[in-house]
Formats: C-alpha cells, sequence, structure tokens
C-alpha cells in the first residue's frame, strides 16, 4: 500500500476552533486499517485548545499539523496540498469522521490502478433536525452546470488533478469544493462513482448554515460565470439562477420562521 514509504493516500484536515469535533475525526483517520495513509491538519490558529488535542495525537499515527493565521479552509487547504505525499487527497472536515476503521482499506482495490482522477462515493450527513441522511454523488456528469455533483468528504483526487489545474480559490469561502470540481471536470478529468459511503458529514459546516444560504448561492453563481464558456449553457445557467436563488430563499425563511 506504500511505495517506499510514501502514502497512497493523504487526508487533508483544516480546523479552526474544533475542539468539540476534532478528536473524534483524528481518532477516525488513526483507526485506520490502511497502512499507505497520512494526515495532515492545518489550524488556523485554535484558541479552544484543539492544538491540545492534535498534540495528544501527533505521535501514534502518521500526522502532521501546523497551526498558524490563514485567510479561509481554501488558503488551509492549499497549505496542505504543498505538505502532501499522497497519490489520492482525501478532504475530512474537522466534525467529519470516516465512516468505520476498515473504509480505506476496502475501497483501496478500487484505486489502486490510478486509472481515474475523481473517485466519488456517497457520504452520510449528519442533519440537524432529519437525522443521519445518506448523500450520493449527482450523475450524469453534466450536472455540474448547476451544482457540485461531488461531496469531498467522499471523494479521492489524484494529485495530477492538481498538477493540472492547480489547488483551491482562495476567493471562495463556501463553494470552493464546486469551484474546483467546475475546473476538474472542465478539464476532462476522468470519473467514477462508487456507492460505498466513505464519511460521517457533520451537519454544523458552513456550507450547511442557513445563515450563509445566500452567500454560497451568490459563490455558486459566481463559480458558473468564473468557468463555463459555453454560451448555451450560460444561457440556460442565467435562467436556473433567476429561478432556484428565490425559491431556496424563500425555503429556507420558511423553515426557520417559528410554527403558529
Amino acid at each position: 500500500m506504500t511505495v517506499k514509504g510514501i502514502p497512497f493516500v493523504t487526508i487533508l484536515t483544516a480546523s479552526l476552533n474544533s475542539a468539540n469535533t476534532i478528536a473524534a475525526t483524528l481518532e477516525s483517520v488513526r483507526n485506520q486499517s490502511f497502512q499507505g495513509l497520512e494526515h495532515i491538519v492545518i489550524d488556523g490558529e485554535s484558541e479552544d485548545g484543539t492544538c491540545d488535542i492534535l498534540r495528544e495525537f501527533e505521535d501514534t499515527y502518521d500526522l502532521l499539523w501546523i497551526s498558524e493565521r490563514d485567510s479561509g479552509i481554501a488558503n488551509a487547504l492549499n497549505k496542505g496540498l504543498r505538505l502532501s505525499n499522497g497519490r489520492y487527497v482525501l478532504i475530512i472536515h474537522s466534525d467529519d469522521q470516516l465512516i468505520y476503521p476498515n473504509i480505506i482499506t476496502e475501497v483501496y482495490p478500487l484505486l489502486i490502478k490510478e486509472q481515474f482522477d475523481i473517485n466519488g462515493f456517497p457520504v452520510i450527513f449528519e442533519h440537524p433536525t432529519n437525522g443521519r441522511v445518506l448523500l450520493k454523488p449527482k450523475r450524469p456528469i453534466v450536472w455540474h452546470h448547476f451544482k457540485t455533483i461531488f461531496l469531498h468528504q467522499g471523494t479521492f483526487v489524484h494529485k495530477r488533478v492538481f498538477d493540472r489545474i492547480g489547488g483551491f480559490r482562495e476567493q471562495f469561502s463556501i463553494a470552493l469544493d464546486y469551484d474546483f470540481f467546475y475546473r476538474a471536470l472542465m478539464a476532462r478529468s476522468k470519473t467514477k462513482f462508487g456507492n460505498q459511503p466513505i464519511a460521517l458529514m457533520g451537519g454544523k459546516g458552513i456550507s450547511s448554515a442557513s445563515e450563509f444560504l445566500a452567500k454560497r448561492l451568490h459563490e455558486e453563481d459566481l463559480v458558473r460565470k468564473l468557468n463555463e464558456n459555453n454560451l448555451l449553457w450560460r444561457i440556460v445557467q442565467l435562467l436556473f439562477q433567476a429561478l432556484y436563488f428565490p425559491y431556496k430563499m424563500h425555503l429556507s425563511r420558511e423553515l426557520s420562521s417559528p410554527s403558529k
């Protein structure tokens, strides 16, 4: 599972004041049976005890961590990419967990030949009110013209994709994953979908928070404008944005309104 000590999979975790959740994240990675794994945590100068927890774990498995000021999640992940050695990169946020100790071992046979640039799998979302919900990557590929089709926590991205298109655009604080995968697909990255859930996705991240919905929708619209060159798709996207934005905002208001 390694070549001369080089890991096959790098897991990146950006953290900031994550003391309430990061221990479970670290433990889920440390408990993996897969041997060709490195874990890099990029912390943004947490002040809540996160670094104390990282120190407790640092000598117990292949964990590298740094804590320094950054400009956001994209900036933190780009720092991690520069430190990474794995053939594939998987992003597990500081409130996520790998689903069980053998999961990387189980999917390794699907990755070993390195045929595909992006290997997308489902994740289980810890919904704040609805409990655990299975989220699957969207098929067919044309969905990326409207929404991200991959979930970071369930997607193994080959290092050659980052070499080809670069890292995460740091102008995005929420839709950085949508932008990255949009660019990757525009660059004709080869994709493969699997059925095995990879991770438990926390329900309190910024992309899931209703108070950031308008910002997320605006960023997604900017992603489409920056990346789409086909005139027909751009026209369809304008129609989509005109209908989707007010619908989502109305739905969010309805859900957040106190019941009578």
